[in-house]
């Protein structure tokens, strides 16, 4: 399975040092020298389990700026943007989710796309009918900065969402919260 994660923030970059211990992980960054550390095996964040990984494990991991190729093989891809919440606006701005969506749609059709950004409520099945997809699913993250790796590997409940009728209209959370 070919994985693609776009954003190397704590969010991407923790599910890419995860998943890259048993699957071959693109991690697509608009910041070349980001990506220059990851694969120099550098951590361009504070956590100390994400610094252990690099250095330590053999990870299937590379990090790129060029999304065209990574898309194109992909099979998974989770979409870690910013999504920055305007308090006097009172909106998240959502158009870096959206143009990975659009770019990610319009190379490789085929291809999951599970966003791991923080969203209004709606916004996957909005956006699934302004894309006419069926492919877009939803998995909130509750990642802590600094420690992000570590709540991945150990999280204190997962929960997956989906209105893709090839699987019905799923909700599913395992786990509670321990906070």
């Amino acid at each position: 399975m070919n994985i693609c994660i776009f954003g190397a923030g704590y969010v991407g970059l923790s599910i890419a040092a995860m998943l890259s211990l048993n699957y071959k992980v693109l991690l697509v960054d608009i910041d070349e020298n980001r990506v220059k550390k990851i694969n120099n095996r550098i951590s361009p964040i504070s956590d100390s389990l994400i610094e252990s990984y690099l250095k330590d494990k053999c990870l299937n991991l590379t990090a790129t700026t060029d999304y065209k190729d990574a898309v194109s093989s992909a099979d998974i891809v989770f979409v870690a943007t910013p999504t920055n919440y305007d308090k006097n606006e009172n909106f998240f701005d959502v158009s870096s989710v959206d143009s990975v969506i659009e770019s990610v749609l319009s190379i490789n059709k085929d291809a999951e796309i599970v966003v791991k950004s923080t969203l209004p409520v709606g916004y996957i099945e909005r956006t699934s009918k302004k894309f006419k997809t069926s492919k877009l699913h939803f998995s909130p993250e509750f990642l802590r900065e600094g420690s992000a790796l570590y709540d991945n590997l150990h999280p204190s409940r997962i929960i997956i969402g989906t209105e893709n009728p090839e699987f019905g209209n799923e909700y599913i959370e395992y786990g509670q919260s321990t906070t």
